[in-house]
């Protein structure tokens, strides 16, 4: 949403200057003009404060994507579209059937691997089977131990948190839509507003005179100058922000910074 901001930069600067005091003529003769009254102004050195008028975009501190890890159907949601949500929130369930029974698979085959690896140690002892037999079931165990470690992630993705606190837009998937984990199905956006960025641009050429004027020593540096936010409806922004960075770079369509 685009809105309009207020940028007010408070960069003092030093005016100076002198005055002179006019002494009035020598009063006319007889019959002369009268003496001419002339104001005499006292200038003295002090500060003024810039302010500059600058139109912005408002612009999340993060912006995350969430995505299906695993394939199957999107048995619910789990969150309010437009809510705040925590990192690590579980936002949708995808059907974990089928992942559920591959686990309870995989942990089976363990379960044997190791009663394997368990009797033939006894038996090479008096080499009723040979070394090469229970490095090949001690191989079968880390194969399964490996086997079990996927398909307990997994199961375990068939619940899809949020990946960042922030706010949630819309769900993007419905219930019983299908997940892909090929084409990482988009599923909901997540965006940071707090800390809340402005991005905001500026002619080239008043960044080239302020600059000159700071080389000069007409203007004082004004770092960590205010920045004041007035929105679209004209009210303004609770909290004063601050300049982070100018980029160098400048656009060629509009010549802005």
């Amino acid at each position: 949403m685009k809105r309009k901001i207020l940028c007010a930069l408070l960069i003092s600067t030093l005016l100076s200057g002198c005055g002179a005091d006019k002494k009035p003529g020598a009063p006319g003769g007889p019959g002369g003009m009268p003496p001419t009254e002339v104001e005499v102004m006292t200038v003295t050195a002090g500060s003024a404060t810039i302010t500059q008028e600058l139109p912005g975009r408002l612009q999340a501190n993060r912006t995350a994507q969430v995505r299906a890890r695993v394939d199957g159907i999107i048995e619910k949601r789990l969150f309010v579209e437009g809510s705040d949500v925590k990192a690590g929130a579980p936002l949708y369930r995808i059907d974990p059937r089928n992942y559920q029974a591959s686990f309870d698979s995989a942990k089976a085959d363990l379960d044997v691997a190791k009663l394997t690896l368990e009797r033939y140690r006894p038996l090479l002892e008096i080499k009723a089977v040979s070394k090469q037999e229970v490095d090949l079931a001690e191989a079968r165990v880390k194969q399964a131990q490996a086997a079990l470690t996927r398909a307990r992630v997994d199961l375990e993705n068939t619940t899809v948190p949020a990946p960042i606190s922030g706010r949630i837009g819309r769900a993007v998937v419905t219930e019983g839509a299908l997940a892909s984990r090929g084409e990482a199905t988009l599923l909901a956006t997540i965006e940071q507003i707090d800390p809340i960025y402005v991005n905001f641009t500026q002619p080239a050429s008043d960044v080239q005179r302020i600059r000159k004027a700071l080389k000069e020593g007409k203007l004082k540096d004004a770092e960590g100058a205010r920045v004041d936010l007035v929105l679209e409806n004209g009210s303004l922004y609770a909290q004063p922000g601050k300049v982070l960075f100018s980029d160098s770079a400048v656009d060629p369509s509009t010549g802005s910074v």
